[in-house]
């Protein structure tokens, strides 16, 4: 059963929306100002508590600092998602589960962290995170990843979803632009709820 992750929170407003559809992962973008969809540390502490706790939290992070994973973990979330390159140091002592992320340009790198135990899962993604952009995803299939969970993400949305599920069977998928409203200014209670349906329709 492919499970469903919806990126890029930043209001109480989202958080309703996801409350009412209960998808499987919330992802919370951290410590990246670039991302339009950055919180702060202080929004992330009054969010998470009114979020449904069936629903698990993931900070984004890029390139994160031991200092900034020690903040996720005090915020209360579930996993934290490293894209980018990071020190294994941080990794290896981050207090909560790591999504390690790579994407077209540093999938050669995946190996490095099959035994990592705090490592649980990789993340795919496009050239550029967070672009709305898919790739081929044909060049994911000989990946091994038997003890890791596989997260899907880049362009993802209601009409390519359901190819991605075939193609693939990745244990996750994770959606941000694909479910915004049009002032790509928080999410559309219309998209997610045609994105969960679509894919709990495939299973």
């Amino acid at each position: 059963m492919t499970k469903i992750k919806i990126c890029g929170i930043t209001c109480r407003e989202d958080v309703e929306i996801l409350n009412e559809f209960l998808p499987e992962y919330a992802g919370f973008v951290m410590f990246f100002p670039k991302s339009r969809r950055n919180i702060s540390v202080q929004t992330a502490y009054s969010l998470l508590p009114l979020l449904d706790k069936r629903i698990k939290t993931v900070a984004v992070t890029v390139c994160p600092t031991a200092e900034q994973v020690s903040e996720i973990g005090k915020c209360g979330f579930d996993f934290i998602q490293m894209h980018g390159e990071v020190e294994s140091s941080v990794i290896d002592n981050s207090p909560i589960p790591v999504f390690k992320a790579f994407n077209v340009s540093d999938i050669d790198k995946v190996t490095a962290y099959s035994e990592n135990k705090n490592v649980c899962g990789y993340v795919f993604d496009a050239v550029s995170p967070g672009s709305g952009k898919t790739f081929d995803w044909d060049i994911l299939k000989n990946i091994p990843h038997e003890n890791k969970l596989f997260l899907l993400a880049g362009g993802l949305d209601c009409s390519n979803v359901s190819d991605a599920i075939e193609i693939l069977n990745p244990d996750i998928v994770d959606v941000s632009s694909g479910v915004e409203n049009r002032a790509k200014t928080g999410k559309s209670r219309e998209k997610v709820a045609e994105f969960i349906g679509t894919v709990r329709k495939s299973y």
